[in-house]
């Protein structure tokens, strides 16, 4: 397999944007880093863009599974790491998944957390996302939300549209693993931001839930 691009979906993201494209552009191997301004409010995509990433702006907030459907028509390597915006500095870390694509040992290459790291909520949203995983494939995952995933180009255009929003992790793995590729899960430390648990915090979780769930009740019915 030959070439890599790091697609970034990011919402808001001016102030640890620059960072964690930074972090990608000063280790060698990434061929073109993707930033999907996904209808920010802010200056995302300015810094975005004189950091050294190609930006695509979108008109409107869509989400995290839209916004990534919209960088998938332009990547052109054979290889894809999908890394959310606020890693910074560990966004290097995340490279790491690459190799076992590169090499054949995996198709869909997923970060985990190590054990006691994570976020900052109740669970809730994990459990469910790795309930429903088991419950579709038969397969245990540790990190069914990881936004850090390393994917084949024609995998990934095998797995498309992704499902919207939130869901886009769980229908990704849930889909992989019933078409029969290898998805491995590699222990990775890498630093992100979190909601708190805070009244923005359980919004945002509540989103997350119902985007899983309505993912993995869509999947139901393809039994």
């Amino acid at each position: 397999m030959h070439g890599l691009t790091v697609v970034i979906p990011a919402y808001n993201e001016g102030r640890r944007i620059s960072a964690t494209v930074l972090a990608l552009k000063s280790v060698g191997g990434v061929d073109e880093v993707l930033v999907v301004d996904d209808g920010s409010t802010d200056d995302t995509a300015e810094i975005a863009q004189r950091s050294g990433a190609r930006v695509i702006r979108l008109p409107s907030n869509v989400g995290k599974g839209g916004a990534l459907n919209a960088a998938c028509p332009l990547i052109k390597t054979d290889v894809v790491l999908f890394i959310d915006a606020d890693l910074q500095d560990s966004a290097r870390q995340a490279l790491r998944l690459v190799e076992p694509v590169m090499s054949g040992l995996a198709d869909l290459a997923i970060a985990a957390f190590p054990s006691g790291k994570g976020g900052h909520g109740w669970g809730l949203a994990r459990r469910t996302a790795a309930w429903g995983i088991k419950l579709l494939t038969g397969r245990s995952v540790t990190s069914p939300l990881s936004g850090q995933r390393c994917i084949a180009r024609r995998v990934l255009q095998d797995l498309l549209p992704l499902a919207p929003r939130f869901g886009t992790e769980a229908g990704m793995t849930v889909d992989a693993l019933r078409k029969g590729y290898r998805v491995l899960e590699v222990e990775i430390d890498l630093e992100h931001c979190p909601p708190g648990r805070n009244w923005r915090g359980f919004l945002h979780r509540s989103r997350q839930f119902a985007d899983i769930c309505l993912a993995l009740g869509h999947r139901c019915g393809r039994f």
